[in-house]
């Protein structure tokens, strides 16, 4: 079995996807590439990485890589994903694929002419609580779809992230960066959005942001203006029927975590801090459903995106390397659909109105 070597470009959320693919069975990381020196050599001697690189063109040209990881600011993703394709390496990239439509579609279509693995990482899939949901919902566990409501709630307004993270034009916002994650999920267990009815908001355009004053040696708070989303609404309809509402708030003042609860005609399913509640008709009352050990992850650390993640790297992997047995991930055209909704959802909060798909 080829052991397959990888480079990942990004070195802050990059450090969860080095520690990802160090438990992803065969493939180990190679190189990494930031243009922050300081950060790029600490994380290299950290994890022993002897390739670094601070221009990601010389790490895709490299000829010691065969698959690179794209873990950069939004902004960044097509342009890298793209130079990789061209490569012929093979690519995951963090969500998004691309700012807008138009590229996305170009990256799928580059990728598979020249016939590489492609992911995008929704790594929630692979939660033990939604993995085994996924199987319920397939085996009519529900019957037909309701609704199913996912709710999220967060301490700290979200612009007080800084950086990319709080503008709009980079990719930032809570829609593009959580929500993203719940809208895979939800097209995942109940198929393609048909319509969508949305709401963004910017409650906090101005945070305060702590920054260290070089010449007072304090920490001072500095105004920032954010232009990214900090909450939004939106109803979906599914093609399949059924209905989805969800609600994301940020600046909550406490942190209620996220709650995904569906309803069906024969049944319901509840996901809470990673437990699956389910009630079916003849059941006395709402129970704690046990998961089966195969869905299970790791747990030292107890990361479970990490270790989800690792589960992306494992199935590219397999289908690089050509093996009988491969089962699904998220790729390339998972990233557009999940885009096509968030267009959606940016244009029905603008217009004020339903905006099909």
């Amino acid at each position: 079995m080829t052991k397959i070597r990888v480079g990942v470009i990004g070195t802050g959320w990059g450090q969860l996807q080095i520690e990802s693919f160090k438990r992803a069975k065969n493939c180990h990381v190679v190189a990494l590439c930031d243009t922050n020196l300081v950060r790029l050599q600490d994380v290299a001697k950290a994890y022993k990485i002897d390739q670094t690189f601070s221009d990601y063109h010389k790490l895709i040209a490299s000829n010691e890589i065969d698959l690179v990881s794209v873990a950069s600011p939004p902004d960044s993703h097509q342009a890298m994903t793209q130079a990789a394709i061209d490569a012929g390496k093979h690519v995951l990239v963090e969500k998004p694929l691309a700012l807008n439509m138009p590229d996305a579609i170009k990256l799928l279509e580059s990728a598979e002419q020249k016939k590489i693995v492609h992911a995008v990482n929704f790594e929630m899939r692979f939660l033990p609580a939604l993995a085994y949901s996924k199987e319920l919902i397939d085996e009519q566990y529900l019957g037909q779809l309701h609704r199913v409501d996912v709710t999220m709630g967060v301490e700290q307004p979200w612009g007080e992230r800084g950086n990319w993270l709080a503008d709009d034009v980079r990719g930032g916002g809570i829609l593009m960066e959580l929500g993203s994650h719940f809208i895979d999920t939800l097209r995942w267990w109940f198929g393609d959005v048909r319509s969508v009815l949305a709401g963004r908001r910017t409650h906090f355009s101005t945070v305060k942001i702590p920054s260290f004053d070089e010449k007072t040696r304090e920490t001072i708070l500095l105004k920032k203006s954010v232009t990214g989303d900090d909450a939004f609404w939106a109803v979906f309809q599914f093609a399949q029927g059924g209905e989805a509402l969800l609600n994301f708030v940020t600046g909550a003042r406490h942190d209620p975590g996220w709650t995904i609860s569906a309803y069906g005609s024969m049944g319901s399913l509840i996901v809470n801090s990673g437990q699956l509640l389910g009630k079916r008709d003849g059941d006395r009352e709402m129970t704690l459903l046990p998961i089966p050990k195969r869905l299970e992850l790791g747990d030292n650390p107890k990361d479970p995106l990490m270790w989800s993640m690792a589960k992306v790297a494992e199935r590219m992997v397999a289908k690089i390397n050509h093996e009988s047995d491969l089962k699904p991930f998220p790729d390339f055209r998972d990233g557009i659909a999940v885009e096509k909704i968030i267009d959606a959802i940016r244009c029905s909060s603008d217009t004020r109105g339903w905006v099909d798909i």
